[in-house]
């Protein structure tokens, strides 16, 4: 007869409701059986193998013969009926029935003395009744053979939840080491101070081949010896207190006798029951000669700050003083600690702050810029002060790093030499009109008289000769006389005394177009609103007389456009044409051109800027923007 049986699993769960229930009746089943020596088993082996919380079954020809309520729990079944009759094999899962297969014949084909047949445990997967897989641990006895077969007994435990939690333990070490192995500082293990694991990182830190240069030495033996005795009392104290210990720095020795500064981070835990420290340990050399050299280039920056003959100053991210050098005192009457107190708002004008903060948060990591402030001083006296400021990041903080400067001196300088060029223009203004008078008034007035005296000369002369040369006078005194006049024009237009600029503006247009031929189309919003002082009428003037001038001689246009805006803080003039351009850079710096920077220092005198956009056969543009202080106190005061 072929005889075919399986092995079985079992767990330690088996639940108490099948323990001690009367299931069918199994216990005579076993009785009935002869029991490894061929004793049977008494009621205490009865009473025992029912509370077993193993799964107890036996099968013989591969039929299972008897179940105990543990494998009945474990197989899910309510019934005995459920697995008895059954055949083995068939609650064993198909992936482990042929290794299963063998270990059964493993057992029969051994001889049944005194020793017991055994096949020792091992782990395999079964069915329950409802074909749902578990895994199991198996072992296997041969019963004493009788004429119908030999039984086998079979012993299993469910080892699911176990092997769950050592596949989630694995797991977990599997990604604990992945972890460590990828972390930059280098990782030791050691118990009772033996290395048990080092990352790569290690590794490479010590300058070995592998971690077996490191794993079973002892950590005394990469510590400089007057060390040695100072990590015994911290490796104790953290055994004590089982906490981890505060950061220390030690100088570690590699295998080839190099040494290093490290800083040691220390950790207690458990690890299988026993006590282990985990070292977190990070190589700061260059940290190290970092931070010296940044001492001593802070002792550098101090002395330096404080020999300068400016401030110096460091501002952290908040916004508040870092540092500030001694010479605040000499500067501005604070001390650098008043400094750090005072509410800059009060000795610094609004307008100005609210600039050089907008600036320097505008400023990108590694950018500098350049601001004015008006600062006043411990008595109240107002300064000039110019700041230089760089963004930059210090300790892992952005600071503002400066120097600033008292500039008053030049400011003065530069309002003394702008009064003395407003002075100058002044003056050639004046010289100007007293030109243009004396040619109007003066040179025309006896032109037209020496015109007259000949128109009567020629009336009381017959000789045709005479007649003719006193025509000819005539006409050559009428067209000096027009020169004149064009030339007293071009000095001073009187109507810009006595009208304003507006009508000025608006004749000189009409007498350049009837003189030149090319169209003047303008354009005005506010100009008849105001009365604009002198300073700006001229500079408006002469800048608009500059520009057509070299329109009509350059350009190679047929038409310009002029257009004057004035608001309540500036007033804009812009002059365009479509004519054949220039470069504006090139013109400046030829000497002849110094109409165009004539343009811009009048300009620049009412602290106005003058933009000039040109580019060859692309036309021209020119801008100019001045800004307007009061300038409704301004009237007119003809001359």
């Amino acid at each position: 007869m072929e005889q075919r049986s399986a092995s079985f699993s079992g767990a330690m769960d088996a639940s108490d409701e099948h323990r001690g229930k009367t299931t069918v009746d199994w216990q005579q089943t076993l009785l009935s059986l002869p029991f490894l020596s061929g004793e049977q088993p008494g009621p205490f082996f009865q009473q025992l193998v029912a509370l077993l919380p193993l799964g107890v079954a036996v099968h013989m020809n591969g039929i299972i013969m008897m179940v105990n309520p543990a494998a009945m729990a474990m197989l899910k079944a309510t019934r005995p009926e459920e697995v008895v009759g059954r055949r083995a094999i068939d609650l064993v899962h198909p992936d482990f029935r042929e290794s299963a297969l063998r270990r059964i014949q493993q057992l029969l084909s051994q001889p049944f003395d005194a020793s017991v047949p055994i096949v020792p445990f091992t782990e395999e997967t079964l069915l329950t009744v409802t074909n749902e897989p578990f895994e199991a641990e198996v072992a296997g006895i041969r019963m004493k053979p009788t004429e119908e077969g030999t039984p086998i007994l079979v012993l299993f435990r469910d080892i699911t939840a176990q092997k769950r939690q050592r596949r989630a333990l694995e797991e977990s070490e599997a990604r604990f080491r992945r972890l460590v192995s990828r972390l930059p500082d280098g990782v030791v293990i050691h118990k009772n101070r033996k290395i048990v694991f080092v990352n790569n990182a290690a590794v490479e830190m010590m300058g070995v081949e592998g971690p077996e240069a490191l794993v079973g030495h002892y950590i005394h033996e990469f510590l400089l010896p007057e060390e040695r005795e100072y990590v015994d009392r911290r490796i104790q104290k953290l055994m004590e207190q089982w906490e981890a210990l505060p950061l220390s720095k030690n100088h570690l020795r590699r295998p080839n006798g190099e040494t290093f500064l490290a800083e040691v981070r220390a950790f207690p835990f458990e690890d299988g029951g026993e006590k282990a420290v985990l070292l977190v340990v990070s190589d700061i050399t260059e940290m190290e000669r970092m931070r010296v050299e940044l001492e001593k280039n802070e002792k550098k920056f101090r002395l330096l700050a404080e020999l300068l003959p400016a401030i110096v100053y460091i501002i952290d991210s908040k916004g508040q003083i870092a540092y500030m050098n001694p010479f605040t005192l000499e500067a501005l009457g604070y001390s650098p600690e008043e400094l750090r107190d005072i509410d800059f708002s009060t000795i610094i004008d609004q307008d100005d702050l609210l600039e050089g903060m907008k600036a320097f948060r505008s400023l990108d990591i590694g950018e500098s810029t350049y601001y004015e402030l008006r600062v006043k001083d411990k008595g109240g006296r107002q300064h000039w002060i110019a700041v230089w400021t760089t963004k930059t990041v210090m300790e892992d903080d952005v600071i503002g790093l400066g120097v600033a400067m008292d500039i008053t001196w030049r400011k003065e300088m530069e309002r003394a030499l702008k009064e003395h060029a407003h002075q100058l223009v002044k003056a050639l203004e004046d010289e100007r009109r007293r030109i243009a008078c004396e040619l109007h008034d003066e040179v025309g007035q006896q032109l037209i008289g020496m015109k007259f005296s000949i128109e009567r000369a020629l009336r009381h002369t017959q000789s045709p000769t005479a007649r003719n040369a006193l025509k000819d006078v005539i006409q050559q005194l009428g067209n000096l006389t027009e020169q004149v006049r064009e030339l007293s024009l071009s000095f001073r237009p009187a109507m810009l005394d006595n009208l304003g600029l507006l009508p000025t503006l608006l004749w000189h247009f009409k007498r350049f177009s009837e003189r030149t031929g090319i169209q003047v189309k303008f354009n005005h919003t506010g100009l008849d609103e105001v009365n604009l002082p002198q300073p700006y009428a001229i500079t408006v003037y002469r800048v608009v007389q500059e520009a057509l001038t070299n329109i009509a001689r350059h350009a190679h246009t047929e038409e310009v456009h002029v257009e004057v805006l004035v608001t309540n803080t500036q007033m804009i003039l812009r002059i365009q044409d479509e004519g054949i351009g220039f470069d504006p850079e090139e013109a400046l710096r030829d000497f002849q051109s110094s109409g165009l920077r004539g343009m811009k220092e009048r300009v620049h005198l009412l602290s106005g800027h003058l933009d000039i956009q040109s580019m060859p056969q692309q036309g021209t543009v020119i801008t100019a923007t001045i800004p307007l202080p009061n300038f409704h106190s301004y009237a007119y005061e003809p001359r």
